[in-house]
């Protein structure tokens, strides 16, 4: 069941920091389903974060918006997603990558009341619908997300979304990580089981180095380093930005590379003690204008996010 035994790109971490989880934590937090109490949080939800991989190994992170009825739990282990129901685009990646049993990672994201689900398993696709096979399912802690309350436009119009493909950041592309709160993150271990998860903190908390590697501080978390540890194995993301302005997306996808015992006072400011970060480098982007059609407002900053010195 995986997370019920950590893998070992998980435990290489948690033995450098020392930390041992009790069996029986992991037990109650960690399910091969979805538990009955969880399903009404899930199926409130407009908000579904993606991670998939495509036909040449690269991991990708993905956005879904919808509306009433867009997600419907329909066994403890299977979950459908109504295409037709979504207020984001259809021509995202996501569809391209997913064939019959396509292992992916899932991330239920309620920004307006901090709080996340994650889920993996194996997605099929049909004409009208996106169905999840949950393998493993858990809860998540609701630091360093930002407060948005999503507003849908009440009549639904077609989305005129345009979708450009690169290799090189743009100085658009740049600006728009040096400003973002808010990332989404898809990570795979060397079995091939996909994990998609969150990152916030204050406005400008990404370092762009010269090169255009970006560097990104690990701040205090859950000490499971799920994502650290699949990047022992599988060096590559996925990571998606939105315009909550806008409505439109960038994903980045490329390669990922470790940086820890970073002691400087400056370094352990920037990542809350851990002297921890870890750096991406960009091989493609896929940059979607009109991504979705959803207003985004901004309530509050999470109290956790370190201050930008």
């Amino acid at each position: 069941m995986g997370k019920m035994h950590f893998h070992a790109g998980e435990l290489k971490i948690q033995d450098k920091y020392n930390i041992k989880h009790d069996p029986r934590l992991a037990e109650r937090l960690l399910k091969n389903h979805i538990m009955d109490q969880l399903i009404p949080f899930i199926e409130q939800q407009s908000t579904l974060i993606l991670s998939t991989v495509d036909w040449q190994g690269n991991i990708w992170a993905s956005m879904l918006v919808g509306g009433n009825g867009f997600i419907k739990v329909v066994g403890s282990k299977e979950i459908h997603i109504y295409l037709d129901r979504l207020k984001s685009t259809l021509k995202d990646i996501l569809l391209e990558n997913i064939t019959p049993n396509s292992k992916i990672g899932v991330l239920f994201i309620d920004t307006a009341t901090r709080s996340r689900y994650r889920l993996n398993g194996y997605a099929s696709l049909t004409k009208d619908k996106l169905k999840l096979t949950v393998s493993e399912a858990y809860p998540n802690c609701p630091k360093y997300i930002q407060q948005r309350v999503p507003v849908f436009v009440n009549e639904p119009s077609e989305l005129a979304s345009k979708e450009t493909r690169g290799t090189d950041l743009s100085d658009l592309h740049k600006q728009w990580i040096k400003k973002a709160d808010t990332f989404f993150l898809g990570s795979m271990n060397a079995m091939g089981d996909m994990d998609a998860s969150h990152r916030g903190g204050a406005t400008g908390f990404i370092e762009l180095l010269k090169d255009g590697t970006l560097k990104i501080p690990d701040y205090v978390g859950n000490n499971m380093f799920n994502t650290l540890g699949n990047f022992v194995q599988v060096p590559k993301a996925g990571l998606l930005f939105i315009d909550f302005e806008k409505g439109h997306s960038l994903q980045l996808t490329g390669e990922t590379e470790l940086v820890f015992d970073q002691e400087e006072v400056k370094d352990l400011e920037k990542t809350t003690g851990t002297g921890r970060f870890w750096l991406f480098r960009p091989k493609q982007w896929i940059q979607t204008e009109f991504h979705n059609q959803v207003d985004w407002k901004l309530v509050s900053f999470s109290p956790f996010n370190p201050e930008i010195k």
